[in-house]
């Protein structure tokens, strides 16, 4: 019994024995795992504390976040949120992008940037309102300036009217006491003019009268000298000598006024009237030989008639100690060929012999000085015909009713160059386009017998050329 119960001790003793080191085990794996979970909780609990930390310090960066943005420290999340979207569509402008990519600092960016724009418009248009201003003063000065003086011009004017009001009034005065003084002289004088007026009314009537008569008689003289039988133009001088060469010696020179140049007409030694007589030729004086002697050539003479000596010379141009005076009218053509020869008269009349031309007739047909009651003749060319020249003959018509007011006596061209003993030289034909008829005369078919078939020349036979 005690095997029994030390085997049962021994028993129990294993049992207690394992069961002492299960438990041993199970304490020191229990023991380990409390202290691993230990440190882990340790660890755990450090992180928890730096995270609550890094929490504490999220959070008071978050509200000081909240409070720079405008927000309040302890404001919900949601409310800050839902105001941020709303101040972010409200202020975000078209500055910003869409709205996915919107921020505060975006905003603040683009509110910068629009800031600055803004400032830098400001400060152009402070710059411009100043220099506007500056403009505007100097403006405003300039036009002060100028309403000073217009002040000082009108306070002038305003004196200057006074002064001239005190003036006027003064010569109202004084011009009321003319007038009345003028009146008085003006009813006098008034008296006195129309008495004088009937007497140059009768004056005048009487002048009329006289000149009535005066016309009445002039007339009568023209018409009367154109049937005298002479006209009293003496000859000028006489051929000296003539010899067979054709120059001929005169009894005029230089103590006579005579010059080289002049022309003379030739009658007969009988003559009593030249404008009345036939001349027999014409001389031209070539050199001055002495006071009362000079010689010329003959330029025209008749061989049946022939220049001697003893023969009476005329001009119609030269007197011997006086300037004649002459007028020229109408188309002046010495050689026939249609073109003037106006320039060429007056210096035939003025410069070779001496005489004066007191008007004529110039090409626009414009009269050019003035016949006067000393003007000796008034030569008388062509009569204008072509439809442009109604200038020239008003002109000419004229310049014959002032000589026949004032008892000027008319001759035509040719016969003043005949009576001058003046040839001019030959003339030329134009044929074509600018041929005239007058150059073309029609013969009659009854002179000398001939019918139209003998008005040509006879042609000459070979002997004849022979």
């Amino acid at each position: 019994m005690a095997a029994r119960q030390d085997q049962t001790l021994q028993i129990f003793l294993i049992i207690f024995i394992f069961l002492f080191l299960v438990t041993a085990v199970v304490a020191y794996l229990g023991w380990r795992g409390y202290s691993d979970a230990d440190q882990r909780a340790t660890a755990l609990q450090t992180q928890l504390k730096d995270k609550e930390s890094q929490t504490q310090t999220q959070q008071t960066e978050l509200e000081d976040l909240r409070e720079v943005m405008g927000f309040g420290r302890n404001d919900n999340t949601a409310d800050v949120k839902k105001a941020a979207e709303k101040d972010l569509e409200t202020l975000g402008g078209a500055g910003v992008a869409e709205a996915g990519s919107r921020s505060y600092h975006k905003v603040l960016e683009a509110v910068h940037k629009e800031l600055t724009a803004t400032t830098a418009r400001e400060a152009k248009l402070k710059n411009d309102l100043k220099q506007r201003d500056a403009d505007l003063l100097a403006v405003q000065t300039a036009a002060q300036k100028t309403i000073d003086q217009h002040d000082a011009a009108r306070k002038k004017a305003v004196e200057d009217q006074a002064a001239e009001t005190a003036k006027f009034a003064e010569m109202r005065t004084a011009m009321q006491k003319s007038e009345a003084d003028l009146q008085k002289n003006l009813a006098d004088q008034r008296g006195k003019y129309e008495g004088q007026i009937a007497s140059l009314d009768t004056a005048i009537k009487d002048l009329t009268a006289k000149n009535t008569k005066l016309e009445e008689a002039n007339k009568n003289l023209i018409e009367n000298r154109k049937d005298e039988p002479e006209s009293f133009e003496v000859a000028d001088g006489r051929v000296s000598w003539v010899n067979q060469n054709g120059t001929v010696w005169i009894n005029l020179g230089t103590g006579d006024a005579l010059r080289r140049q002049v022309t003379f007409s030739v009658f007969d030694s009988d003559l009593h009237d030249a404008a009345k007589s036939k001349k027999k030729g014409s001389i031209e004086v070539t050199r001055l030989l002495g006071d009362h002697l000079a010689e010329a050539r003959i330029t025209m003479d008749d061989p049946t008639n022939p220049i001697l000596t003893g023969d009476k010379i005329y001009s119609q141009i030269w007197h011997r100690g006086k300037k004649l005076r002459f007028a020229l009218t109408g188309l002046i053509d010495f050689d026939g060929d249609g073109q003037s020869d106006l320039q060429l008269a007056r210096e035939l009349i003025e410069k070779l012999n001496g005489g004066i031309v007191d008007a004529y007739l110039d090409e626009g047909g414009k009269v050019q000085g003035a016949i006067s009651a000393n003007t000796r003749y008034l030569v008388s060319g062509e009569a204008p015909d072509s439809p442009s020249s109604v200038g020239l003959q008003k002109g000419a018509n004229d310049m014959y009713k002032e000589a026949a007011s004032l008892g000027v006596e008319t001759i035509t061209l040719p016969e003043f160059l005949s009576q001058m003993g003046y040839k001019p030289q030959d003339r030329t034909v134009k044929l074509g386009p600018g041929a005239s008829a007058h150059d073309f005369p029609a013969r009659a078919l009854h002179e000398s017998g001939a019918n139209p078939s003998t008005h040509f020349r006879p042609r000459p036979s070979a002997s004849d050329n022979n």
